[in-house]
């Protein structure tokens, strides 16, 4: 009778042990976005000028002629004239517009650097066959570092956020779980004459860069880069 009574504890013993269940710890995370910008001069640009004919230049060769003087005058050579190279036969980037009308008219594409003076340029093509000047393009020689360099502001800045919101809470940041990209400003673009991209937004860190008279293009619109980073840490 006892060796029976020993083997239904044991039994019943078994089945409380399988029915125990063992919660996995949650994982604790917090998610915040940090943000960057910086606003860069240009040392160069892509100038886009229409040239065509009116009044007394009623020619586009006589035109063409006067306006390669002028640019010479004005240190930009024909080198400066921008290739298309995305075409193997390396085609000079301009174009003809109304071949058929009575007015033809012509658009070159110039690529300009600091060795030109821009206002001198600009003032300089204030002629009557000059019918359209428009900045098409801003560039920096240092464009790709600067655009890493917004990045890591960004990602520290969110790191920062997620820092002193812990903080007020009795909480540390852990381990980075992910990283993600968002918006983007980058608008070394110019969709149009004297025109700049802005936004409203405010980012989290203010990027300065030191000017240096002579090292970039003045009277332009500046490059504004701005970068937003969404990360998840770790909640210790």
């Amino acid at each position: 009778m006892k060796k029976t009574a020993i083997i239904i504890v044991v039994f019943f013993a078994s089945l409380s042990a399988n029915a125990i269940e063992v919660s996995q710890p949650i994982n604790r995370i917090i998610t915040v976005t940090g943000s960057a910008e910086m606003v860069i001069p240009p040392d160069e640009i892509e100038l886009e000028i229409t040239l065509t004919e009116r009044g007394s230049w009623s020619t586009l060769s006589k035109i063409e002629k006067a306006f390669m003087d002028l640019l010479e005058g004005n240190n930009v050579s024909k080198e400066n004239i921008i290739f298309n190279s995305a075409n193997a036969s390396f085609y000079w980037y301009y174009w003809w517009y109304h071949r058929n009308d009575s007015r033809k008219s012509k658009k070159y594409v110039l690529k300009l650097s600091t060795n030109t003076d821009f206002m001198k340029l600009v003032k300089s093509l204030d002629k009557e066959y000059v019918t359209s000047i428009r900045i098409k393009k801003t560039s920096n020689k240092n464009l790709q570092q600067f655009r890493k360099d917004v990045k890591i502001e960004a990602i520290k800045a969110a790191k920062s956020k997620a820092k002193y919101l812990l903080e007020a809470v009795d909480q540390e940041v852990g381990e980075l779980m992910q990283v993600d990209e968002l918006n983007v400003v980058d608008n070394n673009s110019v969709s149009g004459y004297w025109n700049q991209n802005k936004t409203s937004s405010i980012s989290n860190m203010m990027m300065s860069y030191s000017k240096t008279r002579g090292t970039y293009i003045e009277n332009v619109p500046e490059i504004r880069l701005r970068y937003e980073i969404k990360t998840k840490f770790e909640i210790k």
